[in-house]
C-alpha cells in the first residue's frame, strides 16, 4: 500500500482523517497524541506488508512513545520506509517518553522493518532516545539502507539521538551510505547512541560518523551494554570525532559480560580527538578514564575465544583527565588479553610500540564492579600501560657477519643466534663499539701468513664454508636490500649506528628459524657494505621486536648493563686468483689435450714467459723482507714511543725527588 496525505493540527492521530490526497508528500504539522504517536500510529502483523513513502513531521509530540510516529511490526509482517522522510522539532513529554520522533518495535521471526532511503532528524528530544527508539526482539530484524542524519537531538536519560535494544533480534546499519550523528547530547549515558544488546542480539554499525556528541556521564559518542551472548560490531569506516563525556569513555563506553559469550569487535573504526572529563559530582572511578574507549568487563574472559577484538581500531589525539588517553580496560584477565596473539595485536589497534606514548593504552586487572568501588590509591597503584604486558624483549647470544675482502663494498651476510625473536617484527641495531687499535699491524701480518701458510688459509676457507652452510640449512632464505640513497638514509640513524630493516618497507623482514622460547637463528643481507670499517672499528649488535627497546645478552638493554651488547664477529672470505687458475687448468681436459698449445714454438721460445724457479723464490724472499721491514718499522715506532714516555716519567720522578730534598733542606 502507498500513502500520500497531509495532517495538520491533529490532537489525536488515531482519529485523524485524510485531508489531501493530491500532495506528493505527506505532511504532519503540530500533531499531538496523549499516549503514542503524535501524528501516526501503525501496528501490523500476520505477514502483512506495508510501504510508506515521503513523509514529513514537524513539531509533533506525544506524552509517552513516538513523538511523531509509533509503529509495531509483528509475527512475520514487513514495513518498508521509502523515499525521503523528515522529522523536525518532534518530542515526547513524560518522564517515560521513548523516541522523541520515532518509536519502532519489531517482534517475531521474519518480522522486518526496512528503511530504504534518506531520513533526517533535527532538534528532536525525548527521555530515552532523543530522536529514535528502536527495539528488535525474538527474531525481529531491522535494516537501515539509506542515508540518515541526526542533528542537535537530545535526551534526558539514554541516547541523545538513538536508543537501540536487541533481545534475540538484529539491527543492521548498512555500509552503502553514511549515518551522520552530530551535536547530539544526553544528560546521562550515550551522547549519540545508547545500545542494549542481550540474549544473542546483534547490532552491526557500518559507516557511522558521530561528531561533537556529549554526555554528562559515560559514553560521549556510544554507550553499549552487552550481555547474554550479545554482539556489537563496528565496521566500514565508522568514526567518532570530538566526542566528550563527563564520565568514562569520551568516544565509546562498553560494559560486557564475557562469561556469557558476548562479543565486541572493532573491524574498522576511527576514534580521534575525543575526551573523558572528570566529573566531581561522581565517585573517582566513574569519570576521567578512557578518552577514546573505556572497556569494562564483568566476570572471567578467555582471550582464545577472540570475542573481544580491537584490531581495527584507529586512535588519534584523544585525551583523558585521569588514565588511558585513548583506551582504558578494566578486566580480570587484561594481562592475558594483552599477551594473546603477537605483541598485543587484539588490543592495540594502530598503536605503535615505537612511537606511541605508553599512556595511550592503560589497563587494570580487576572486574568492573570492583573498579567502581576502588579507592583512588588502589587504582593508581594497579593501573599500568598495556604495552608492558605484551612486550617481548629479545635475547641475543652471538652474531657474525661474512665479508668478502676482494669486494669490500659488496654484500654483507649476517647470522645471529638468540631467543624470543618474533618473525616480521625483529629489528637489528649495529653500532661502533670502539677502535681497532692494532688492526693495521695484524692485517699486514695476516697477508704475510697467507703467502707462507697456504695450507692454513685453505683450512680456514673450509671452516668458513662450513659456518656459512650451517646457517643456511632448513630452507633458510637470506634477505638483501636494494642499494640506493633513500634506503641508506632510512638505515642510518647517525654515522655510527645502523638499524635494519629500514622503516619504509623497502626490504623484506629478517628471516627467523625456530620457536620463540627456544634457540633461534636469523639471517639477513645488506648489499652495501662500505660502512663496515672492520680494520679500524669493533662493532656490537642488539635486537628489538618493537624498534624501541633494544636488548642483547640475557634480554638486557645497554641502559641496564653496559656489557649487554653482543660483539659482532667479522669473518673474512678471500679468493686467490692463482689457486683458482691452477685448479681450473687441472680440471679442464680441453686445455690438457689442446695440440695447438703444446706445439706452439713461439710460446716455448719466449724467454719472458718462461718461469724461473730460482727467481720466483728470490722474489718471494724479497717480498717477505719488505713486509717484515714494514712490520719492524711499525713495531719500532711503537716501542720508541713507549721509551719516550718512560723517559718522561723518569724525569718527572727525579724532579719531584729533588724538590722534596730541597724543601727538606730548607726546613732544616
Amino acid at each position: 500500500q502507498l500513502f500520500n496525505f497531509e495532517w495538520k493540527n491533529i490532537v489525536n492521530a488515531s482519529s485523524a482523517k485524510w485531508l489531501d490526497n493530491n500532495k506528493n508528500h505527506c505532511k504532519n504539522v503540530d500533531c499531538k497524541a496523549i499516549n503514542y504517536g503524535g501524528a501516526l500510529y501503525l501496528q501490523i502483523s500476520n505477514e502483512a506488508e506495508i510501504t510508506l513513502r515521503d513523509i514529513v513531521f514537524r513539531q509533533c509530540e506525544s506524552q509517552n512513545e513516538g513523538g511523531a510516529f509509533w509503529c509495531s511490526v509483528n509475527n512475520g509482517a514487513k514495513l518498508t520506509i521509502a523515499g525521503s522522510w523528515s522529522f523536525q522539532d518532534c518530542k515526547t513529554l513524560s518522564d517515560s517518553g521513548y523516541g522523541g520522533a520515532l518509536y519502532a518495535s519489531v517482534y517475531g521471526e521474519n518480522s522486518q522493518l526496512i528503511f530504504m532511503e534518506s531520513v533526517t532528524f533535527e532538534r528532536c528530544s525525548g527521555q530515552t532516545g532523543g530522536a529514535l527508539y528502536l527495539i528488535a526482539y525474538s527474531g525481529g530484524n531491522t535494516t537501515i539502507n539509506g542515508q540518515w542524519n541526526f542533528t542537535n537531538c537530545s535526551s534526558s536519560t539514554s541516547g541523545g539521538s538513538i536508543y537501540l535494544e536487541t533481545n534475540n533480534g538484529t539491527v543492521n546499519f548498512n555500509q552503502y551510505q553514511q549515518i551522520l550523528i552530530e551535536n547530539c547530547t544526553c544528560d546521562d549515558c550515550g551522547g549519540g547512541i545508547y545500545c542494549s544488546v542481550s540474549n544473542n542480539g546483534q547490532i552491526y554499525m557500518n559507516n557511522m560518523k558521530l561528531s561533537n556528541c556529549s554526555s554528562q556521564r559515560s559514553g560521549g559518542g556510544i554507550y553499549a551494554s552487552i550481555n547474554g551472548g550479545g554482539q556489537l560490531i563496528l565496521d566500514k569506516s565508522c568514526e567518532l570525532y570530538q566526542c566528550e563525556s563527563y564520565g568514562n569513555g569520551g568516544g565509546i563506553y562498553i560494559i560486557i559480560d564475557p562469561t556469557t559469550q558476548c562479543s565486541f569487535i572493532i573491524k574498522d573504526a576511527s576514534i580521534h580527538e575525543c575526551i573523558s572529563i572528570t566529573n566531581n559530582s561522581l565517585y573517582y572511578p566513574e569519570s576521567g578514564f578512557g578518552g577514546g574507549l573505556f572497556l569494562g568487563g564483568e566476570g572471567d574472559y578467555s582471550p582464545s575465544n577472540k570475542l573481544i577484538d580491537l584490531r581495527g581500531m584507529k586512535i588519534y589525539n584523544n585525551s583523558a583527565d585521569k588514565y588511558g588517553q585513548s583506551l582504558f580496560i578494566v578486566m580480570r584477565q587484561v594481562v592475558e588479553f594483552c599477551k594473546y596473539g603477537i605483541l598485543g595485536e587484539y588490543v592495540k589497534g594502530n598503536y605503535s610500540d615505537t612511537y606511541s606514548d605508553e599512556q595511550e593504552l592503560i589497563g587494570i586487572p580487576m572486574d568492573l564492579s570492583t573498579f567502581n568501588s576502588s579507592s583512588p590509591q588502589t587504582i593508581e597503584q594497579q593501573q599500568q600501560p598495556l604495552e608492558l604486558w605484551w612486550r617481548i624483549l629479545g635475547i641475543l647470544k652471538n652474531a657474525q657477519v661474512i665479508l668478502n675482502v676482494s669486494n669490500p663494498d659488496g654484500k654483507l651476510t649476517f647470522h645471529i643466534v638468540g631467543q624470543r625473536m618474533i618473525p616480521g617484527y625483529l629489528n637489528v641495531k649495529i653500532f661502533e663499539l670502539r677502535d681497532q687499535i692494532l688492526q693495521n699491524i695484524n692485517q699486514v701480518q695476516k697477508e704475510m701468513n697467507n703467502k707462507d701458510n697456504k695450507n692454513i688459509l685453505k683450512s680456514l676457507k673450509r671452516t668458513q664454508s662450513l659456518i656459512t652452510l650451517k646457517h643456511q640449512t632448513g630452507n633458510h632464505q637470506q634477505i638483501s636490500i636494494s642499494s640506493n640513497s633513500r634506503i641508506e638514509k632510512n638505515l642510518r640513524n647517525y654515522d655510527n649506528e645502523i638499524i635494519y630493516p629500514p622503516e619504509d618497507g623497502s626490504s623484506n623482514p629478517i628471516q627467523i628459524n625456530g620457536e620463540i622460547e627456544s634457540e633461534q637463528t636469523a639471517s639477513f643481507g645488506m648489499n652495501d657494505g662500505s660502512w663496515l670499517n672492520y680494520k679500524q672499528k669493533l662493532y656490537s649488535i642488539v635486537i628489538s621486536n618493537d624498534r624501541n627497546i633494544y636488548t642483547g645478552k640475557d634480554g638486557l638493554s645497554i641502559e641496564d648493563n653496559e656489557n649487554a651488547a653482543v660483539p659482532l664477529e667479522v669473518i673474512i672470505e678471500e679468493e686467490e686468483e692463482e689457486d683458482v687458475d691452477d685448479e681450473s687448468e687441472i680440471d679442464d681436459p680441453q686445455k690438457e689435450d689442446d695440440p695447438q698449445k703444446e706445439d706452439d714454438p713461439q710460446k716455448e721460445d719466449d724467454p719472458q714467459k718462461e718461469v724461473d724457479p730460482e727467481k720466483e723464490e728470490e722474489q718471494e724472499e724479497q717480498e717477505k723482507k719488505e713486509k717484515g721491514l714494514t712490520v719492524g718499522i711499525i713495531v719500532g715506532i711503537a716501542v720508541g714511543a713507549l721509551v719516550i714516555v718512560a723517559a718522561i716519567i723518569i724525569i718527572i720522578i727525579v724532579k719531584k725527588q729533588c724538590e722534596i730534598r730541597w724543601i727538606s733542606n730548607d726546613s732544616a
